[in-house]
């Protein structure tokens, strides 16, 4: 993914120059009850210990996150347990290791949208109607959220291919996650956020609420986000910034702006200087294929493994799961939680793992849409 900071304001997020000191990690580590962790997350610790101690240096895959996280904790044995997460998650995909279950799930409230932006997959008029079409069940979305406490997921998104306020216990399903990730995360395109919602979101603890918005031109906007009013969607997010500035002064949300870049219309510096007022960081990024994944010309010469294999899970609203979203009809699903199946046996499923094989041995061509893929 080619994204672009385009700015940041200092609500929340850290400057590059303000990472946390070695020193404190150090400290973290030494006051914590390494008694606490997994075999696997000691392991990774003692190896970051005896690093840090010797380099003086924060590692390599070490971010701002990392840092602006850290710097809210005050409980050591959480700390660690964070460090170790973020290990996992940073490294893992990278070098192709299977945790022992996902560390990142998203899950999608509903798979219907409102709108229809001409650059995403719901201007397929087949994905628009059952089976793919449906709403996510309170209780299957609560047997979701147990299993991924009681295996140590760290970090949880609430979104896939629909827009998650549309579910009608929106407010229910974050009261339900509150306190029980390290990171969670909503997108939304930002059309029906509600007072409830907005309050909702911070009651809860959310991390970051995502907003779709590509251009601060009226216009411009009603088109790349077909269905949507620009007046509406600018209100809401004014309304979003007022709740948290009125009724949660202490709250470390992140509000995030989030565009993608498709036309030679949009201008970085004026698309900023419209909304930073109402949010704490704003992105860009250049625009991925995802309205037509499965009709792409096949790419030959696409045999780099998808690290989205070894990072992410996604279920879907009706227990289907699957590697990737840019894979939106499940052509490589790995099971469903419908079929008498859990989250952990998916995931360590002989049909994930030769998937993930395949991958890693160049073989990716022998699966659709790995094999015309527009993003990875």
């Amino acid at each position: 993914m080619n994204t672009n900071r385009v700015f940041k304001t200092d609500h929340s997020f850290l400057k590059q120059d303000d990472r946390i000191p070695v020193k404190d990690i150090i400290y973290f580590i030494d006051l914590s009850n390494k008694s606490i962790l997994s075999d696997e997350d000691r392991v990774i610790i003692e190896k970051l210990y005896s690093e840090l101690l010797k380099s003086k240096l924060l590692p390599e895959w070490w971010t701002e996150q990392e840092s602006s996280y850290l710097k809210n904790i005050k409980d050591a044995d959480e700390a660690v347990k964070y460090i170790a997460f973020r290990y996992k998650f940073r490294v893992y995909p990278i070098d192709r290791v299977v945790s022992e279950f996902p560390l990142y799930v998203l899950i999608e409230p509903v798979s219907v949208c409102n709108l229809r932006c001409p650059f995403c997959f719901q201007v397929d008029g087949e994905f628009t109607r059952k089976p793919y079409a449906g709403v996510m069940k309170l209780d299957l979305f609560k047997r979701v959220v147990d299993e991924c406490v009681e295996n140590g997921t760290g970090a949880i998104t609430m979104a896939s291919r629909g827009e998650p306020t549309l579910h009608p216990k929106f407010s229910e399903m974050l009261e339900y996650l509150s306190g029980k990730f390290f990171e969670v995360k909503i997108n939304t395109n930002g059309t029906r956020l509600t007072e409830n919602i907005c309050h909702a979101i911070f009651k809860n603890g959310v991390n970051d609420i995502v907003l779709s918005i590509d251009t601060e031109k009226k216009e411009l906007f009603e088109v790349l986000r077909k269905n949507a009013l620009f007046e509406d969607v600018l209100s809401n997010v004014k309304m979003l910034n007022r709740i948290r500035d009125d009724f949660y002064p202490n709250s470390q949300t992140v509000i995030r702006i989030s565009g993608v870049k498709c036309m030679d219309e949009q201008d970085n510096e004026s698309y900023v200087e419209f909304w930073e007022e109402w949010c704490d960081e704003i992105t860009i990024q250049d625009i991925e294929e995802r309205w037509d994944t499965y009709n792409n010309k096949i790419n030959p010469d696409l045999a780099t493994p998808c690290q989205n294999l070894w990072e992410r899970f996604y279920v879907w609203h009706d227990g289907v799961c699957n590697p990737c979203d840019v894979d939106y009809k499940s052509k490589l699903t790995v099971g469903s939680l419908l079929s008498g199946n859990s989250i952990k046996s998916i995931w360590n499923s002989n049909e994930f793992k030769k998937l993930r094989l395949d991958h890693l041995s160049g073989l990716r061509s022998g699966y659709i849409p790995c094999d015309r893929c527009g993003v990875c």
